[in-house]
């Protein structure tokens, strides 16, 4: 992926619209639902019919001053919504309420790493707004003369925070990273699930070239409605590159609204660039504006959770974790949460993380579920490692039922019972076995006496094989290792 380009300095500003937890939508009582039928979760203000008034939902202000203090914000005592004016056929009244001149969140930041271990990077906000998300147009392609595009009402009237960033971002790669890091967040404080597959969470790119070294910024373009972080690189190197043809032919760029096509990683030209003049913005007559408590501020800060970046480092110095397993942890919340539990029935922090990073992440990966739908509590976790340090099975049998215990839940200790999963306590049986393998293959057990050590673990594996694979590996090893006289 281009990392920007060798003669020009790249400029690149976000715009990311986060759809909010909230069970109805900002301005209306009609249900915010993913999947419902089309127009089924609508309501007269959603419509945009006469004699209806809007009134705002609390909960989504909530939402929004916890992001604005996530995100190091300014948390405005004082905000307006505006009427934002265009004509579109999934926009009911003809303009869309969002705020302009007075936004409720203004100048915060979030630092941001693009490659593990390296430093951070201070990504500058220029605001936060709330406003009420459109329309969906469904574009159908059927038979001989059918062909139409039908409305959606359902998404309109969704309560929306647009995020704003200044442009500090330099990179393909750090407008991605930016994205992960401010998700997360998002993810962490529950104000949105910020799901990309379902347009939760879509980001508009700005972005601009000029001359390497030179201080005036270039004209930009605007790439809409990104959502997925591969996309959002993909797209942005693509108008790099068109972007730099362009200088180099000495043709200029002109302001305007891109499309990026996945197929042929080209962006194309949708229209010319609106500017704000253009939507002539004014205070929504229907609404007071919003007034902020400093006592509804400080509520708010001191509900915030312990954000990833704060865990990850306690991750690290509390339970010694490395940088690489503490981030992995921190990802989500309810992984860190999950852990964390699991830790406190266990008691030790390394071996949890393993099995977590390993088995059990895996396990939720085959499955395609999150943590949160994991059957295998945290409690029967710490039980089925504490199976393996007691011998009572061994670290294979119990890794090959961890997929099982993730989808159906369970008690470890009676599915290894259940499934004649115990470890093979009897020494003598495993005596017994480990004298058969050696009868079996005396010229490996003599070229393990040469000096020929790898030996060692393919009498293993016919030990683990003539034992159904019961035996504790270590206890083969060793008695192996002495009747070799190693």
């Amino acid at each position: 992926m281009s990392e920007g380009h060798p003669r020009y300095d790249v400029v690149i500003g976000l715009e990311v619209h986060a759809q909010l937890c909230t069970e109805s939508k900002l301005f209306s009582p009609a249900p915010v639902a993913y999947g419902e039928p089309a127009n089924h979760c609508v309501h007269p203000i959603c419509l945009g019919l006469p004699g209806v008034l809007p009134v705002l939902n609390a909960r989504a202000v909530e939402f929004a001053i916890l992001a604005g203090l996530a995100t190091h914000c300014t948390v405005q005592l004082h905000s307006v919504f505006a009427r934002k004016n265009y004509f579109y056929p999934d926009l009911p009244k003809g303009y869309q309420i969002s705020q302009y001149e007075e936004p409720i969140c203004t100048e915060g930041w979030i630092d941001v790493v693009v490659e593990p271990g390296a430093a951070p990077r201070r990504i500058r906000l220029t605001r936060i707004h709330m406003e009420e998300d459109a329309g969906k147009l469904i574009h159908e392609a059927g038979a001989a003369g059918s062909d139409g595009t039908r409305v959606d009402l359902n998404r309109a009237g969704v309560p929306l925070l647009e995020i704003v960033s200044e442009p500090d971002l330099r990179s393909p790669s750090e407008a991605a990273a930016y994205l992960r890091t401010l998700r997360g967040i998002l993810r962490y404080i529950g104000v949105s699930d910020a799901d990309l597959e379902k347009g939760h969470f879509r980001c508009d790119a700005n972005v601009s070239l000029k001359p390497r070294g030179t201080a005036e910024l270039g004209t930009r373009t605007e790439l809409k409605n990104l959502n997925s972080f591969r996309f959002v690189e993909e797209a942005i190197s693509a108008e790099i590159a068109r972007q730099a043809e362009l200088h180099d032919e000495g043709t200029p760029v002109q302001q305007a609204t891109m499309a990026y096509d996945p197929h042929t990683s080209r962006t194309r030209v949708l229209r010319l660039k609106e500017n704000a003049d253009d939507y002539r913005y004014f205070p929504d007559p229907d609404l007071v504006p919003l007034a902020i408590s400093a006592e509804q501020i400080e509520t708010a800060r001191a509900s915030l959770p312990e954000l990833a970046d704060a865990k990850c480092a306690r991750f690290q110095s509390q339970y010694a974790l490395t940088a690489q397993d503490a981030e992995q942890l921190t990802e989500s919340r309810p992984l860190a949460d999950y852990f964390e539990a699991a830790v406190a029935a266990y008691g030790l922090a390394k071996p949890v993380a393993n099995w977590l990073l390993r088995d059990v992440l895996q396990a939720l990966g085959e499955l395609e579920l999150g943590i949160e739908a994991a059957r295998l509590a945290p409690e029967s976790l710490a039980a089925l490692i504490r199976l393996v340090d007691a011998g009572s099975t061994n670290a294979k049998s119990a890794r090959g039922l961890v997929k099982e215990l993730v989808a159906n839940g369970g008690d470890p200790a009676a599915l290894v019972h259940e499934r004649g999963l115990e470890a093979l306590s009897d020494s003598g049986e495993l005596e017994a076995a480990v004298e058969a393998v050696l009868g079996e293959h005396p010229d490996d057990a003599e070229k393990f006496r040469a000096g020929e050590k790898k030996v060692l673990n393919f009498l293993m594996g016919q030990v683990m094989r003539r034992t159904a694979g019961k035996a504790d590996p270590k206890a083969v090893r060793e008695l192996l290792a002495r009747k070799l006289g190693a």
